[in-house]
């Protein structure tokens, strides 16, 4: 049952009902017979009418019940499983699983593929939590045109005097827009499946951890360094706004921390000090050297009480990343819903699952960010 003749039924129902309780009333008022026998007919029939779509309701909603339960269980997973190792292309894939969610309640009516709930909730978490940059980015999944906007202006507010005339002020609405892109991960399933030795939790384990650390990577190198406008991002690193990204030139790490802090100062929310692991040491040593009386402790925490910022975040990519000062949710990430059944494809002829996100990227709001560059290192 699809979802029209579901609210066709629904109605049905109700307005039968309606007619019901409309034909009670004109039986009592009734003084003919002849009359009353026929309201108590059509009364009669109704009530046959209503039976029978509540029955077919009651059947569709067993049906998703089960079909529910099924998806929410381990079976689905092994289920799901077997046939990717078994199958030889997409739409093997396809056929084998619509067939074994049919023997569970469930009829596919498109050419979508629904996954197992475990599998998708899995997908999901992992994405928040698969790297230490990623939960400095406001996030949303609408996998639409980004478009950001902001109203700059340099005058103060005026202040009105009866009898003059009010002076007006100049302001600019600016509007950036980025096209998104796919960021995607191919995984083979029989060669993993070979490595584990066919244990089906592992596998979908694997799945979900590699996929989604290698999105959520990219799309953290595509935000600070590497989206360039064509690709889907503009990285932090090549916005050409200086209102909204500072680029610092200094002597020490400290001293360009400091002018970045004071860049950002002004905008709500969290300052985060992004660097690599060298760039981590180097800034401890500077930190150190500044307070030779009293050491402080290799500490995130205390290294970035010190050189100004609320959060350390160390960068665990392999792009040549600058130190960078970023304002919580300050860059705007939209990356489509991951667990969408579109979002999974198959690659033709091989036995491979593939993930793919399509994503945008860019800086969203004024006094952002600050991109530190340091002589000599």
């Amino acid at each position: 049952m699809n979802k029209i003749e579901k609210i066709e039924l629904e109605k049905s129902v109700k307005d039968l009902t309606l007619r019901n309780n409309e034909i009670k009333g004109l039986i009592l008022a009734e003084n003919s017979l002849g009359n009353a026998e026929k309201l108590d007919a059509e009364y009669q029939a109704n009530e046959i009418k209503i039976t029978d779509a509540q029955n077919k309701l009651n059947e569709n909603k067993n049906g998703e019940i089960k079909m529910t339960k099924y998806i929410e269980t381990k079976n689905s997973i092994s289920d799901f499983m077997t046939i990717l190792k078994d199958s030889n292309n997409k739409a093997e894939v396809a056929n084998k699983w619509n067939a074994k969610l049919a023997e569970n309640g469930l009829e596919i009516k498109d050419e979508s593929l629904v996954l197992p709930t475990r599998l998708v909730s899995s997908i999901e978490s992992a994405l928040t939590e698969t790297n230490p940059v990623f939960k400095a980015f406001k996030v949303t999944s609408v996998g639409a045109l980004l478009v950001t906007q902001g109203l700059d202006s340099s005058d103060e507010a005026g202040v009105h005097v009866e009898g003059t005339e009010k002076t007006v002020q100049s302001a600019v609405l600016t509007v950036d827009a980025i096209s998104p892109a796919m960021i995607y991960k191919i995984q083979t399933i029989s060669e993993r499946a070979k490595q584990l030795n066919t244990n089906f939790e592992e596998i979908y384990e694997t799945i979900v951890a590699e996929l989604t650390q290698a999105i959520v990577n990219k799309a953290v190198d595509l935000a600070l360094v590497e989206g360039n406008g064509t690709n889907g991002f503009v990285a932090i690193a090549n916005e050409k706004d200086a209102k909204k990204v500072k680029k610092i030139t200094a002597a020490k790490y400290v001293d360009g921390i400091e002018d970045a802090v004071d860049f950002v100062r002004a905008t709500a929310g969290i300052k985060y000090l992004i660097v690599t692991a060298t760039q981590r040491k180097a800034i401890l040593a500077e930190v150190r050297a500044l307070n030779a009386n009293a050491r402080v402790r290799n500490l995130d925490v205390e290294i970035a009480s010190e050189v100004g910022v609320d959060e350390l975040i160390t960068y665990t990519g392999s792009k040549a990343l600058k130190p960078t000062v970023l304002v919580d949710q300050a860059y705007h990430i939209d990356m489509k819903d991951l667990t969408k059944v579109d979002a999974f494809e198959w690659k033709t002829n091989e036995n491979a699952i593939l993930l793919e996100s399509l994503s945008a990227g860019k800086v969203e709001k004024f006094a952002a960010s600050a991109v530190i560059t340091v002589a000599g290192k």
